[in-house]
């Protein structure tokens, strides 16, 4: 029994893969890459602004970001022609009722249209709720079991499951698709979304590579203590 659990265990493990700042950087141009993190995380991140950072030696950067709500997109745009001072961001942006989360882990990426040459912030932000009538969305294979181990003692209900799995393909789709939209296809397009949307490969990933010809990798930020370990995933170790 005992190595029948072992074996379980070294599958699991196998199943994901470590990498580290080089493996995350080393797409060439033109790339599409989705980093995972843990909403409000300092080291997430700050590991996301040093790879924007990094990228943007060698190509322009689209740095799109799921906490910014697409609507504030003029404030982006303001800011990064010097015509926003960065201390009032957080109001313009409404910061507090838009994300919630503490708005100085995200400030290096919101500020790096102005403070970083060749790179252009996205708000790639909607709002929580179920899919528009009039957008048709694609569901990854077997989207549910991706997302139940997420549900714990809340599973959605079998009734509700279709609605669900729509809101929630929804907002991957909704991220991709601001991410390239009037992309030129040059560079790099960098889109910083929850965890929840990285691990297993079927969230924000899956939806940008059905819409661009460009490679798309993905990368989850930071492991937790107990991470999940999806095939094929890739954990910043």
């Amino acid at each position: 029994m005992w190595l029948a659990l072992w074996l379980a265990s070294a599958q699991a493990a196998d199943a994901c893969t470590y990498v580290g700042f080089a493996d995350v950087t080393a797409p060439a141009a033109p790339a599409v890459i989705v980093l995972g993190e843990r909403h409000g995380f300092q080291p997430d991140l700050s590991r996301a602004s040093k790879v924007v950072r990094a990228l943007a030696e060698r190509a322009p950067v689209r740095v799109v970001l799921e906490a910014v709500h697409r609507k504030y997109q003029g404030v982006l745009d303001a800011f990064d022609h010097g015509q926003v001072d960065a201390s009032d961001l957080p109001s313009k942006l409404e910061w507090k009722d838009s994300w919630g989360f503490a708005f100085r882990p995200y400030a290096p990426l919101i500020e790096a249209g102005l403070d970083v040459q060749g790179v252009t912030v996205i708000g790639a932000g909607v709002d929580l709720g179920p899919k528009p009538d009039d957008v048709e969305v694609a569901l990854p294979p077997r989207y549910i079991d991706l997302l139940r181990p997420s549900m714990g003692e809340h599973p959605v209900p079998i009734e509700q499951e279709g609605t669900f799995l729509q809101a929630m393909a929804w907002r991957d789709y909704a991220i991709a698709s601001a991410a390239l939209k009037d992309w030129d296809g040059t560079g790099y397009v960098v889109i910083v979304t929850g965890r929840g949307h990285v691990e297993g490969g079927k969230g924000v990933a899956w939806q940008a590579a059905h819409l661009t010809q460009a490679p798309v990798e993905s990368f989850v930020l930071k492991p937790g203590k107990e991470p999940p370990c999806n095939p094929g995933d890739k954990l910043w170790r």
